[in-house]
């Protein structure tokens, strides 16, 4: 994965922090009466999709750098495997 595990390494807090500060906020703000408990559990509801969304990006780049991996190689098997043969099949 080069770069890319490392990007998700410093990325991937980011994504737990974010939804903690926002679960802080807005128990601030329910506190100091500014939004009632059932606006809260809006916008509770909408940090926890943030942070799905977020893991799901994740997953969908390390399942893209899963496939970039196994496509090279299957590419290595087939170009070794076509070389050993009489005809090239693959």
């Amino acid at each position: 994965g080069g770069a890319t595990w490392t990007k998700i390494e410093k990325a991937a807090p980011l994504y737990v922090r974010g939804y903690a500060q926002s679960l802080n906020d807005i128990a601030e703000v329910v506190a100091a009466g500014e939004i009632s408990k059932g606006d809260a559990k809006m916008f509770v509801a909408n940090a926890k999709l943030l942070l799905i969304m977020g893991i799901a990006n994740t997953s969908h780049i390390i399942l893209a750098q899963v496939q970039k991996f196994m496509d090279g190689v299957i590419k290595t098997l087939k170009t070794a495997i076509n070389a050993s043969l009489p005809v090239a099949i693959l």
